[in-house]
């Protein structure tokens, strides 16, 4: 049975302040008692972390709230991660000796009710699956390794490209448009074709974020703010 929490772990409190500007200062109560949680309670649910608080109890939906209704910034909070990261010896960037790399994975369910879920090809399984696939942009040296950004890849929006690839100048051949109905498959290929064949247009890549764009756009950027790396 994990141990009551009555106070905030020494390691939270000695961190917390890397976070502090990106929450209110309700929020940032929250934001240390789910970490707390994380850290030390054998059922991470929301509920079970809420209740390891015993001297401050709190009603659960401001916990999951903070996670599902909030307004603080996710890239802040990443920075502030990085920040964090950057402060400590053995986890602090290395020009000489640290490597950046992508990889991309597979967040496999077992039902179909997601957003942004596809029917994916998982080379463990040799099989398609539904998933969610997940972009990393990923910092290792010697000593530590960690995510520097994710994000998640979307399904093509096949309306977004119909109606998006004529308007920037990519018409659309009037034969393949039957297959719509006669073949779904390969109308959707038809159209991501045409749509990597002419993705340097600007307008055109903003129609859709291939893995390869999204990996780009997440090296470009961290270039950019690092150019001293």
């Amino acid at each position: 049975m994990t141990t009551p929490i009555v106070s905030f772990p020494q390691i939270i409190e000695h961190y917390a302040h890397f976070y502090e500007s990106v929450f209110s200062e309700a929020a940032f109560i929250q934001f240390k008692r789910y970490i707390s949680g994380l850290l030390i309670s054998e059922n991470k649910t929301i509920d079970g972390i809420n209740r390891l608080f015993v001297e401050e109890q709190r009603n659960q939906s401001s916990l999951n709230r903070l996670l599902t209704d909030y307004t603080w910034s996710r890239s802040e909070l990443n920075e502030s991660r990085l920040a964090m990261l950057n402060s400590v010896p053995r986890t602090k960037i290395k020009k000489t000796t640290g490597v950046l790399a992508l990889d991309d994975s597979l967040l496999t369910h077992y039902g179909q009710n997601f957003e942004k879920i596809a029917k994916l090809w998982d080379h463990v399984s040799n099989s398609y699956v539904w998933a969610h696939n997940l972009v990393t942009l990923h910092y290792s040296d010697e000593q530590t390794d960690y995510p520097i950004e994710s994000q998640l890849w979307q399904p093509a929006d096949l309306a977004k490209l119909e109606t998006g690839l004529p308007a920037a100048g990519i018409p659309l051949r009037r034969g393949k448009l039957p297959l719509k109905e006669t073949d779904p498959k390969k109308w959707r290929q038809y159209l991501l074709n045409v749509w990597r064949r002419h993705q340097g247009k600007p307008e055109v890549a903003a129609l859709h974020q291939s893995k390869l764009l999204i990996g780009r756009q997440m090296i470009q950027a961290w270039v950019d703010k690092h150019p001293d790396l």
